[in-house]
């Protein structure tokens, strides 16, 4: 825990490489302090049609899933540094955001090898 989902515009992929996007995310979730470093999870998903304000364009999109438990302005201060961090990585990005949704600590489950 946490799981950082980065869906962005497969354009990007000539600012940034698989590699530096899923850094990106894991370094912001380190610097956070919230979280232990093994237990950080990043995914990628690419898409290739978006639109922004009825147009074609780039986009990034990070969703962050996280035990429930912590404040809103712990959650507001991860995500915008994630929209910091991925304004410099990927600068030809129309639209780069993020969310922060909580999982219930009652009913979540993982096995950890």
């Amino acid at each position: 825990m946490p799981h950082f989902i980065v869906e962005y515009s497969r354009s990007l992929e000539t600012d940034a490489k698989h590699a530096d996007l899923m850094a990106a995310a894991h370094e912001v979730a380190v610097a956070s302090g919230q979280f232990g470093e093994a237990d950080i999870k990043v995914r990628l998903y690419p898409v290739d049609h978006a639109l922004v304000a009825g147009n074609a364009a780039a986009t990034l999109h990070i969703t962050i899933y996280l035990l429930s438990g912590r404040d809103q302005p712990t959650k507001k201060a991860l995500t915008s540094a994630l929209v910091k961090r991925f304004e410099r990585l990927v600068p030809s990005a129309k639209s780069i955001s993020a969310n922060a949704i909580d999982m219930d600590r009652e009913t979540y489950s993982k096995i950890s090898r």
